[in-house]
């Protein structure tokens, strides 16, 4: 695994003015929270921040990012929360970095990774995922990157549900067990399953221009 490390300069100057300068010398604007930190504004090399985004694909990951303010540098341990992307261009305008305390447990979706081939495939079924992320609750240095589910001993007609793989991890799984992840059906019943969906953790990124 990669060690991922990101550079981050304090801003001085926000809006959108500073925010377009910043973004022609390949700088990205950012912010910086958490449930003990004041909303602060950075911004992050372009480079760095691709080659970031691109190690951690659909992974949760835990980031060290080294902030500068002109007069010492210190490391938080963040999270990418939100990722704001120009609807035309494509280009990243703007990231949100989410600061943890390493030793308070705390909520996060991760993304679930499905491994081995159903028998039901063999049999003529479809396979039909219905989840990709689950809530999950641990402390941060204890982050899953992806959970992994092996779906090969599946037939026609059988799901998984997280009552099926809760306490298969060292970490809490927080949805109920009655959702369905994943399902073999037969092709006329493709359809998946309606999702209810549990309330998600505050903590709304600060949108900047």
């Amino acid at each position: 695994m990669a060690m991922l490390e990101l550079s981050a300069k304090v801003r001085t100057q926000t809006g959108k003015g500073p925010a377009r300068r910043l973004r022609q010398q390949e700088w990205i604007p950012a912010v910086c929270y958490g449930p003990k930190t004041s909303p602060l504004p950075l911004s992050v090399p372009l480079n760095q921040l691709l080659k970031c985004l691109k190690a951690m694909g659909e992974e949760t990951r835990l980031i060290p990012l080294v902030v500068d303010d002109g007069a010492q540098r210190t490391t938080k341990k963040v999270l990418v929360r939100e990722v704001q992307v120009h609807p035309y261009k494509r280009r990243i305008i703007h990231v949100d970095f989410h600061e943890v305390a390493l030793d308070e447990p705390m909520t996060l979706d991760v993304p679930v990774e499905l491994v081995g081939t159903p028998v039901g495939i063999a049999e003529g079924g479809v396979l039909n995922q219905v989840r990709y992320s689950l809530s999950v609750r641990c402390l941060p240095t204890e982050i899953p990157e992806k959970i992994t589910l092996d779906v090969s001993h599946l037939r026609i007609g059988e799901s998984l549900h997280i009552s099926d793989i809760r306490g298969n991890y060292p970490f809490e799984i927080l949805d109920d067990d009655s959702y369905t992840v994943v399902t073999v059906a037969t092709p006329e019943s493709e359809e998946a399953p309606e999702v209810s969906e549990s309330p998600t953790e505050d903590g709304e990124g600060v949108t900047e221009a």
